[in-house]
């Protein structure tokens, strides 16, 4: 597995929401578990001062940005003892949340965001940061769902997307470590559609022989954890195949996970999120992981 260095720090976008301050927990925990230091970030985007163009006087400069020094204080103070020995830092940082974000994940070995904040002036990370960021970051990200709609008595187990197909061994050497760290087990989950039910012509699904489909699909699956479970004995690994959308399939199978796992494929600095990531983002009731999968290159 790939063992991230442990200089690079984690970094959460920090908005005095109580979603961001979980994410803050959420943070302090993972940087706990890699030996790593912790920073809070938070942004002051110039839409803070309206439509104006020009440098906003010092004085008002002052204050906002005081008033987000506290906020991060704040947080640093509550997420100190969830951090353990990792050095805690914080910054307020002038710039477009997504751009911050961003641009800290070139330096960072994960980046840590709550799916929606507060908005207004302390407001720093929201939904569409969320979706601004996790496409074209340069190190995995996690997100934090804020969803009141489901309530988990014990979370168990780290679920992990896979696709059968090339940039799946990054994917799972993070979800193998986070597994480990957490001392709980992974569920490998390869959902597939078959193209019969994407198009008006469902009634030839008579012709189709769905258990050697299922079969195939299964193979792809246990060909794609071949090696894993003897690269890391000590994570026991359920292996899920299931006959549906995938974003679909992720979200049921992490329904009562401590994380879910996926890969976004990185095309250009513009991308947006695939349907899928989209999908999983929005509706996944539990922390998700994104790691980007760089390109492949021809040669």
């Amino acid at each position: 597995m790939t063992v991230p260095a442990p200089g690079r720090p984690v970094v959460v976008g920090v908005d005095g929401s109580e979603n961001a301050r979980a994410a803050a927990h959420l943070a302090a925990e993972e940087a706990r578990r890699r030996g790593a230091p912790l920073e809070l970030v938070s942004a002051l985007p110039r839409a803070f001062f309206g439509t104006v163009t020009v440098t906003p006087e010092p004085g008002l400069f002052s204050a906002i940005n005081e008033r987000v020094s506290e906020v991060l204080r704040s947080v640093a103070a509550e997420v100190a003892d969830a951090a353990g020995e990792a050095p805690v830092s914080w910054s307020v940082v002038e710039g477009a949340p997504a751009d911050v974000l961003r641009e800290a994940s070139g330096r960072a070995q994960l980046v840590v965001l709550g799916s929606r904040g507060v908005g207004g002036v302390a407001g720093l990370v929201t939904g569409s940061t969320a979706s601004a960021v996790v496409p074209t970051a340069d190190c995995p990200v996690l997100v934090l769902p804020d969803d009141v709609s489901t309530t988990v008595s014990e979370r168990r187990s780290v679920v992990v997307g896979v696709e059968g197909r090339p940039g799946d061994d990054e994917v799972l050497s993070f979800a193998f470590e986070e597994a480990a760290a957490r001392g709980t087990d992974l569920v490998a989950v390869h959902a597939w559609q078959d193209v019969v039910l994407e198009t008006p012509y469902q009634s030839l699904s008579v012709l189709v022989d769905w258990s050697s489909v299922r079969e195939d699909e299964g193979r792809v699956l246990a060909e794609t954890m071949a090696g894993w479970r003897d690269k890391v004995p000590d994570v026991p690994v359920r292996e899920v195949v299931v006959r549906d959308r995938t974003a679909r399939a992720l979200v049921a199978a992490a329904l009562t996970a401590e994380l879910l796992v996926i890969g976004h494929r990185r095309r250009n600095r513009l991308a947006r999120l695939g349907s899928t990531t989209h999908g999983v983002l929005h509706r996944t009731t539990c922390p998700l992981a994104v790691v980007p999968i760089p390109p492949v290159t021809a040669g």
